[in-house]
């Protein structure tokens, strides 16, 4: 989970709280998880990185720096609670994070499964007609 918040931005639909449910987040102009319309960005800006108990942010491609807490860095670097980050015209602070569980999606759907048997969901009829034809 890494949670952030958007502090300032030349786009104003960003200046907001965002939290994923993921070990890694792109953010970017125009590609990634979170879009932010600042004309200073890359398409793909950088990364932030859970791994264990750490926080890290990785300058993607031709990016040659980014600020954290008003210094100057250009390459991977541990964040931490409350940490600010600049880059572009946007500033960002770590707002929370952890380690999310990697759950395959067999393990997930056999997960679903098991639950719609349990609760003899009429759903059943349709996932068993789905696997005969896919036989």
């Amino acid at each position: 989970m890494i949670n952030i918040e958007i502090k300032e931005s030349p786009d104003s639909n960003a200046l907001a709280p965002f939290k994923y449910f993921q070990n890694q987040i792109y953010l970017g102009r125009s590609s990634g998880d979170l879009w932010i319309d600042d004309p200073d960005l890359f398409p793909t800006h950088i990364m932030l990185e859970v791994i264990g108990n750490e926080l890290l942010i990785h300058p993607q491609k031709d990016v040659e720096f980014f600020l954290i807490n008003g210094k100057r860095a250009s390459n991977i670097r541990k964040l931490k609670m409350n940490d600010q980050i600049s880059i572009g015209k946007t500033v960002f602070k770590i707002i929370g994070y952890e380690e999310t569980a990697r759950i395959s999606k067999k393990n997930i759907l056999n997960q679903k499964l098991a639950k719609l048997i349990e609760d003899n969901s009429p759903r059943l009829s349709v996932i068993e007609r789905l696997t005969q034809l896919m036989k």
